[in-house]
């Protein structure tokens, strides 16, 4: 990875802007680290003016204060993001670049590199979510996205349900460190609420065995702006990364919403790509999905946020391979016009995991939206080649 380090006495989120879009432009620059008590442009989302990190991953978005109290509140274009931006600040207070916790975060990253520290190879998961009739649960939801596939079978933990508890959490961090860790429950910028009490900033930055990974899908938990406005920190995001333990990276909600398309993070980093690229997709998703607006008048924008180290890869688990059934290729969509999605991995997984294959846009997308498609399935069955089609809705059943 190259690396240009440019330090200055920022003073407006428009300067730090100005400096990305020049570099971009003429290093074609793929990522940015904010290091420190760095410029964050405000922007209002949810009945707040929160961190806005899109203003500086997409630099040519031109964004307006339509009610002119001094906080902007819209933009104008469609949100193309240019770059991933990881925010290194160890501090809530805005002006407080905490130089103690900045040297924490970096012993760890050397200790990391060094070998010195090294995350198990395990996967946690918390949800108070129970499975219904219609739904299996939060457990198979977080497999069907591939979250697990960081940890052999044995090594994923899911706390779920009402063993999602506070004891059950410390327990988990207690026994073990973990590579990937996703926190499934609702939460805010000062902890999170699992079934029985709340799992606090403070307890989390004093973990001894940590995350290296946190995928964060509760609302405010990365806001470090709002944690020091209503004076109740410490804060939940920065806690995962800059805590006592192994924990390098998080990706958090600055507002209120969640983190969805997580799974396009473990598809990339599955496939080889460091943290902040396999971010990109994901918060490219988000701001088109947000871009109309989904809770109030101002509120398009995502808030996801990133938080630490990303450069961080994590390499999948090699796992049995059953030589009975292999899938060679499964592909989804319109098969007489060829518009088709490539979904061989992620039918090998579940089919792996023993999870059920409906050809369903929810499952596999939509790429030929008004028109019926089908599931196109080839694979080997004890040496025997076969191909399987099955219509859209229909489940895909092939004998193991």
């Amino acid at each position: 990875m190259k690396l240009a380090v440019v330090a200055r006495d920022w003073k407006t989120p428009q300067e730090v802007r100005a400096v990305i879009k020049g570099l971009h432009d003429t290093q074609r620059i793929s990522g940015v680290i904010l290091v420190g008590a760095m410029p964050m442009h405000r922007f209002f989302m949810h009945e707040h003016a929160n961190p806005n990190p899109v203003y500086y991953e997409d630099f040519d978005l031109r964004f307006v204060d339509k009610n002119k109290d001094g906080v902007d509140d819209a933009y104008e274009g469609k949100p193309q993001l240019k770059i991933w931006v990881a925010n290194i600040r160890a501090s809530e207070k805005e002006r407080d670049d905490d130089l103690p916790g900045l040297r924490r975060f970096f012993t760890k990253t050397h200790d990391y590199y060094t070998g010195k520290a090294v995350p198990e190879l395990r996967t946690l998961f918390f949800s108070t979510d129970v499975s219904t009739e219609d739904w299996t649960g939060p457990g198979d939801w977080f497999k069907r996205r591939g979250g697990t596939r960081f940890s052999a079978p044995g090594d994923v933990t899911l706390l779920t349900g009402k063993a999602c508890t506070h004891q059950a959490a410390l327990e988990a961090f207690k026994k073990h460190s973990y590579s990937l860790t996703c926190v499934g429950v609702h939460s805010d910028e000062t902890g999170h609420a699992l079934a029985d009490e709340d799992l606090m900033a403070h307890e989390i930055a004093d973990f001894k065995t940590g995350s290296l990974i946190t995928i964060n899908h509760g609302c405010f938990t990365a806001n470090w702006n709002k944690t020091e406005h209503d004076n109740n920190g410490p804060n939940c995001g920065l806690s995962w990364v800059f805590g006592k333990h192994l924990g390098q990276a998080a990706v958090a909600q600055v507002r209120s919403g969640g983190v969805g398309f997580d799974d396009l993070i473990y598809e990339r980093l599955r496939a080889g790509d460091y943290l902040g690229k396999a971010y990109l997709p994901c918060k490219q998703a988000h701001e088109i999905e947000a871009h109309p607006g989904d809770h109030a008048p101002g509120d398009i924008v995502s808030g996801i946020l990133m938080i630490g180290n990303p450069f961080l890869v994590l390499k999948p688990v090699k796992r049995e391979v059953n030589t009975r059934l292999v899938i060679k290729k499964a592909v989804y969509g319109d098969l007489a016009n060829n518009a088709v999605v490539n979904v061989t991995q992620k039918v090998a997984d579940w089919i792996e995991e023993s999870l059920t294959v409906e050809a369903t846009a929810e499952n596999f997308g939509d790429p030929a939206n008004g028109i019926e498609k089908q599931l196109k399935v080839d694979y080997t069955l004890d040496g025997v080649d076969g191909t399987v089609t099955v219509e859209e809705g229909q489940l895909l059943k092939l004998d193991k």
